[in-house]
């Protein structure tokens, strides 16, 4: 989560925008570091993924990984990490600092935002996912798979909104 104990510091430098940058960048980095293990040496894996074939395993630690990142933005992390809880509060920080969001309730506003970005984040999560390959002239999820934001079954923000705990069992 190194990404996202950047907002730990100088908060007042920062703004929502450096939220979302934050999300993305962890959410791809761990999805990334994720792939390599799953994969192992199963260099055929990446052979698939150049075509756009992501395992449904793999998928599903996906899903799981974004739930958990959607978690310490609500600052429903259960885990009661020190970090995870003022990386949680720093968000809520910087999103009361946004002009707009005056008259708005923090739920609101954290839910307007997750709305606007969390697409942004799963995009992320496809471009760390497939970072790799870039070299060996691999092809990135295009934009009109079954993997994007929108067309997941199942719903990716319904799974995510599931409590933590509830995920775990399903």
């Amino acid at each position: 989560i190194n990404n996202l104990q950047y907002l730990n510091y100088k908060t007042e430098t920062k703004n929502g925008n450096d939220i979302k940058e934050a999300f993305v960048k962890c959410t791809a980095i761990e999805t990334h570091f994720l792939w390599k293990r799953y994969k192992g040496n199963n260099d055929e894996l990446d052979e698939k993924l150049k075509y756009g074939d992501i395992p449904k395993d793999f998928i599903r630690i996906m899903f799981y990984t974004f739930g958990d990142y959607r978690d310490i933005f609500f600052g429903k992390d259960i885990c009661k990490d020190s970090n995870i809880e003022t990386i949680s509060q720093n968000v809520e920080y910087l999103l009361k600092k946004k002009e707009d969001n005056i008259l708005k309730t923090m739920d609101e506003i954290k839910r307007h935002y997750w709305e606007q970005y969390g697409p942004d984040i799963w995009k992320g999560m496809l471009y760390g996912l497939t970072y790799h390959l870039k070299d060996e002239g691999g092809n990135r999820i295009p934009e009109d798979s079954k993997y994007q934001y929108n067309t997941l079954k199942p719903d990716l923000e319904k799974f995510a909104k599931r409590p933590q705990f509830l995920r775990w069992f399903t």
